[in-house]
C-alpha cells in the first residue's frame, strides 16, 4: 500500500567501506549488457576528490532485446553500447570472450529471439565520479529512503558505471545493508543532481511509480540558463501573448509563469539524443507529451539566469529539451546548447575509454596509463529541489551554482 510514517532524520551511518557488495548492488535493469556479476566484491579508491573503482573481470549479461533480433552481434554491440569501441568488441567476439548461450560464435551471428549473451571484460575500468563525502539522506520510513544524489554518478548500474552508480555506494557507505531491499521509483539524469526517492518494499515501489506516473508529485527543479530568462516570461505576459514572438508551444499560465506543451523524441539511441516538436511527429521513433513550466528565479553570474523549472511529465532529458527549445539552454550542458566547461563545483573529470585491443585472458591487462582518457562533465546545472507527495513534501539543498546575485 501506501508509505506509511512521518519522515525520520538518520545518524551518520559509519565511514566508507573499502568494498560494495557487487550482487546488491548491481541488479538487472535498463542499460545494456553488464548488470548481472559474478564478482564479490569491488575496491574504491578516494584520489583528488573522485571515486575511482580499482580494476576488475566482469561477466556482462544480457538477453536478446525484440529489436535486436535479426541483427548481427558485432552491429548491436557497436551501435547500442558506448562503453566500448567497435574495434574492442571485434576483437573480443573473436577471442571467445563474448559467447551466445555459452557457445563461441563470430561477428557475424545473427541474434534470435530470448539468447542469453555473456561478455567476460577484462580488468575493467569504470569512469570516476565526484567525491563528495557521504551521500546524504534527506529522510527515511518505514517503506521509503530519500537521499540527495550528487552529479555524476547513475541511480543504477549502468553502461560504464556499476560500482560508481548512487545504490552500489548507499550500500558500500553502510546506508543500505548488502541483503536490503532497494527499489528506483523514478529517473535523475546522471549530470543531475538532487533528489532520489527509493521504495524499501515493491508495495511502496509500485505507489510511489504510479504517484510519478500519474503526476500526482509536484516536482521544483533549479536550473542555471544562459541568457536573461525574465525577457522571455515579459514577453510572454504581453497583451495578446507577444505572438509570433515567442517559441512554439509557449503559453503564459500565471503572472510570472510559462508553460511549454509539446512532444519529446528520440532520434539517438546510442547517445541518448532528444528533440523538442511542437506537433507529434508522423516519423521516427515514437514521440512522447511532454509538458514543464517555467519562472524566473533572479540573476547569475555572466549573463546567467536561475530559473524554476516544474515539469509536469517526467520525460527523458525533458527540462534540458525544453529550455533549449526556448532559446535559454542550461549554461553548462553541452548536448544541448550549452559549454563544455570547468566550474568548480562541477569540474570536468576523467572519461576512461577501455583499450580496443585488449588482451587474450591470462595475459596482463593494458597498463591504466596507456588507456585513451578524454576530459568530460562532472554534472550540468540542473537540480532535483523538491519534490512533494501526496503525503508529505521532500527538499534538498540549493547548491552553490544555484546562487542568485
Amino acid at each position: 500500500g501506501s508509505p506509511r510514517g512521518m519522515p525520520k532524520r538518520r545518524g551518520a551511518p559509519p565511514g566508507d567501506r573499502p568494498a560494495a557488495d557487487a550482487k546488491k548492488g548491481c541488479h538487472a535493469g535498463p542499460g545494456g549488457p553488464g548488470l548481472v556479476t559474478n564478482l564479490e566484491k569491488v575496491s574504491y579508491r578516494i584520489d583528488g576528490g573522485l571515486r575511482h573503482v580499482e580494476p576488475y573481470d566482469f561477466d556482462f549479461t544480457t538477453h536478446v532485446k525484440q529489436r535486436w533480433v535479426g541483427r548481427t552481434l558485432l552491429e548491436v554491440f557497436s551501435q547500442e553500447f558506448v562503453a566500448y569501441s567497435a574495434g574492442y568488441y571485434r576483437a573480443s567476439i573473436e577471442a571467445g570472450r563474448v559467447t551466445v548461450d555459452g557457445e563461441r560464435v563470430t561477428p557475424g551471428h545473427v541474434l534470435r529471439d530470448g539468447e542469453r549473451i555473456v561478455h567476460r571484460a577484462v580488468r575493467c575500468r569504470e569512469n570516476p565520479v565526484l567525491d563528495r563525502g557521504m551521500i546524504r539522506v534527506v529522510a527515511e520510513t518505514e517503506d521509503l529512503l530519500v537521499v540527495s544524489k550528487p552529479s555524476s554518478l547513475p541511480i543504477h548500474p549502468c553502461g560504464s558505471y556499476r560500482f560508481n552508480s548512487l545504490i552500489a555506494i548507499l550500500r558500500a557507505q553502510g546506508t543500505v545493508a548488502p541483503d536490503a531491499e532497494l527499489h528506483t521509483t523514478h529517473r535523475l539524469d546522471r549530470l543531475t543532481s538532487g533528489l532520489v526517492i527509493f521504495a524499501k518494499t515493491k508495495a511502496a515501489a509500485r505507489q510511489i511509480s504510479s504517484w510519478f506516473q500519474g503526476s500526482e508529485i509536484r516536482k521544483t527543479y533549479l536550473a542555471r540558463v544562459r541568457g536573461c530568462f525574465r525577457r522571455i516570461v515579459e514577453r510572454a505576459s504581453l497583451p495578446g501573448g507577444a505572438e509570433g514572438e515567442l517559441p512554439a508551444g509557449v503559453s503564459l499560465t500565471t503572472a510570472g509563469r510559462i508553460r511549454l506543451s509539446g512532444f519529446i523524441q528520440c532520434v539517438d539511441h546510442k547517445v541518448g539524443k532528444y528533440v523538442f516538436c511542437a506537433e507529434r511527429p508522423t516519423a521516427g521513433e515514437e514521440a512522447k507529451d511532454a509538458a514543464t513550466e517555467f519562472e524566473y528565479a533572479g540573476e547569475a553570474p555572466d549573463g546567467e539566469s536561475v530559473v524554476r523549472c516544474f515539469p509536469s511529465t517526467g520525460r527523458t532529458h525533458q527540462i534540458r529539451v525544453h529550455l533549449l527549445h526556448l532559446g535559454y539552454p542550461i549554461a553548462n550542458d553541452s548536448s544541448y546548447g550549452g559549454d563544455l566547461r570547468h566550474d568548480p563545483s562541477l569540474p570536468l573529470i576523467p572519461h576512461v575509454h577501455q583499450a580496443s585491443g585488449m588482451q587474450e585472458v591470462g595475459e596482463s591487462a593494458a597498463a591504466p596509463e596507456a588507456q585513451e582518457t578524454t576530459m568530460h562533465p562532472s554534472g550540468i546545472f540542473l537540480h532535483a529541489l523538491t519534490y512533494a507527495l501526496p503525503e508529505h513534501e521532500y527538499t534538498s539543498e540549493t547548491p552553490l551554482w544555484a546562487t542568485c546575485g
